[in-house]
């Protein structure tokens, strides 16, 4: 069985008690606890935060009722002093249990116990989702089994076009991303291109940009000045596209293997070496082999599965198209909805003082 050790600190802070003083265990304020029957734990009290603070274990939140519990506990020294430590070997079967400060309530938390082999701190994810996985859950949900040579092909080239009608569903939050290009002097149009065989972007190692979203001048201080993204008519109007300065604007032109940015003013002298960083929204790669992972996180796994089944419905399955769709686009919408970043927004009341 393993020793798991814990580092005790008292500090002001706020759990489920209210505001006051706090065990703060490995850093985190109160946290609950998964204690593994048949492992030891040690509660390392020996910082000088911990003086008077003596840390125990009750079945009763916050030892109220008073139920200390006792079995395979031990303590050694006077919290705050070097050596001071708490120690509780888990017994089978045992109960929930809080930890608290027998002195002062509302400083600890609880601690579950657990059967040995019924848990794990170890995280795992999923990665190795292939495009083949995508593809046979697919041809599933059509009634097709057992798929090789032409209908893996074909429902390969479905999920490139799909990704590509992605593109046109709007801003995906995963395929954002932030770069800046070095400006010189007397050049006012950079370059991403679509991939390194279309030519070499003028932002190292850039490529497959899609928009340019917003942008910002950056001087040698790296102090930002927001640029403004206007349009192609707005551009043609200026009169004198040549000057040189500071850059204020910029306009995007949108290539099949290239994104341009064209800025105004043109950098001169005492911009070169400066920046324009930048976002960008990048293109969803293509399927590629079979054995690759989808460029695509994990949320939108079920859609994408949807997709495609309903995508290859129209070839083999036309019976299944409405309902398919009507599933795909419900995949789509949750998955749309729930992508993002979300703010805070506060509303105001209109506050004004009559007779004043």
């Amino acid at each position: 069985m393993a020793t798991i050790t814990y580092t005790v600190t008292v500090a002001s802070g706020t759990n489920q008690y209210g505001t006051g003083n706090k065990f703060y265990i490995n850093g985190t304020v109160s946290p609950d606890l998964n204690l593994v029957e048949g492992n030891t734990y040690i509660f390392d009290q020996s910082d000088s935060t911990n003086g008077t603070h003596y840390l125990a274990f009750s079945t009763s939140a916050n030892n109220s009722p008073a139920a200390p519990y006792t079995t395979g506990v031990t303590t050694t020294g006077t919290p705050g002093s070097a050596g001071a430590k708490t120690t509780i070997v888990v017994a089978e079967y045992a109960p929930t249990l809080y930890y608290y400060c027998t002195v002062h309530s509302g400083m600890g938390a609880t601690a579950y116990t657990i059967r040995a082999g019924s848990y794990s701190d170890t995280t795992t994810f999923e990665s190795t989702f292939y495009i083949s996985d995508i593809i046979e859950e697919a041809y599933e949900r059509i009634g097709i089994r057992g798929v090789s040579g032409y209908q893996l092909r074909t429902a390969r080239r479905s999920l490139n076009i799909m990704f590509q009608e992605w593109g046109n569903r709007g801003l995906h939050y995963w395929e954002i991303g932030n770069n800046s290009i070095t400006l010189v002097n007397g050049q006012k149009v950079y370059t991403m291109y679509r991939s390194s065989s279309d030519g070499a972007s003028d932002a190292t190692a850039i490529y497959g940009v899609d928009d340019i979203l917003e942008a910002s001048y950056r001087n040698s201080s790296n102090v930002d000045t927001p640029l403004t993204k206007i349009n192609r008519s707005t551009y043609q109007a200026l009169s004198n596209k040549s000057d040189t300065g500071t850059p204020t604007q910029y306009f995007v032109q949108r290539f099949i293997d290239k994104v341009q940015i064209t800025l105004y003013l043109t950098p001169g002298s005492s911009q070169a070496g400066d920046t324009i960083n930048y976002y960008y929204v990048k293109r969803i790669q293509d399927a590629g082999d079979y054995t690759n992972q989808a460029d695509v996180p994990y949320r939108f796994v079920p859609c994408m599965t949807a997709g495609l089944a309903y995508y290859l419905a129209m070839k083999f399955a036309p019976d299944r198209i409405q309902v398919l769709k009507m599933l795909y686009e419900d995949e789509l919408n949750r998955a749309l909805v729930e992508d993002g970043s979300s703010t805070s927004s506060y509303i105001t009341p209109k506050t004004y003082y009559p007779g004043t």
